[in-house]
């Protein structure tokens, strides 16, 4: 076999891979996490992908924890409102994916995490505020839309 023949079927092979890297597996339960049972949850534990659906105006508690270089969590639950339909789709052997259409994988700037630190309002050091960014639209923009509502006082 000449190279450039071998160089066109290892650029076709090397395309080939790429898209199937890039599909997603749209296999697995889908499980819409407002009304899973508990044998839903608990089967699921066994599936190579899950789906987990959020669909517009679900509330979700969310209970937060943190590993590795840090520790520490909420006692509490927090409100996890979802603002139009998605999914969370995980798989045992990789990270965790965000699909808006049920279909196809969000490529990874849909989901962003920033951090401000600022005084607290004792004076006795800083806090975090750790804001989850989850979506298709423009991150910056709409963190200063909540920074300029915290301003003027019309915090929900």
């Amino acid at each position: 076999m000449k190279t450039t023949q071998r160089l066109a079927w290892f650029a076709l092979l090397g395309l080939l891979t790429l898209g199937t890297a890039c599909a997603p597996a749209a296999n697995g339960p889908r499980i819409r996490v407002a009304t899973a049972t508990a044998q839903q949850l608990a089967d699921a534990e066994q599936e190579d992908h899950v789906w987990y659906e959020f669909q517009q105006g679900d509330v979700i508690p969310v209970v937060f924890a943190f590993l590795g270089v840090s520790e520490g969590g909420a006692r509490q639950p927090v409100v996890f409102r979802a603002k139009q339909h998605f999914w969370f789709v995980t798989s045992k052997n990789g990270p965790m994916q965000i699909s808006f259409d049920g279909k196809t994988f969000a490529d990874q700037r849909a989901i962003q995490s920033m951090i401000a630190v600022v005084p607290r309002k004792d004076g006795q050091g800083g806090q975090l505020g750790w804001i989850i960014y989850m979506g298709e639209g423009n991150p910056e923009a709409e963190l200063k839309a909540l920074i300029e509502q915290q301003r003027s006082g019309g915090a929900q």
